[in-house]
């Protein structure tokens, strides 16, 4: 993984091996500024939208329900 400074534009390449997801703290070897990565867990399974839909809209015809 490589972080990027923001402010002084240094990357630093991270040699050790993240298993969880969540923040990352280092210091910048160029400014000394503390740097902070956020890390992303597993993305969650999408969400068909029929399924949402199903029980406020009727889907099935293309027509909406009359009120």
């Amino acid at each position: 993984m490589t972080i990027t400074c923001e402010d002084c534009g240094e990357r630093h390449r991270l040699e050790r091996q993240i298993s969880e997801p969540g923040p990352i703290w280092i210091v910048c070897h160029a400014c000394e500024l503390p740097l902070q990565a956020v890390l992303d867990g597993p993305a969650a399974a999408p969400v068909q939208t029929h399924a949402v839909w199903s029980g406020i809209l009727d889907l099935s015809t293309g027509v909406r329900p009359a009120a």
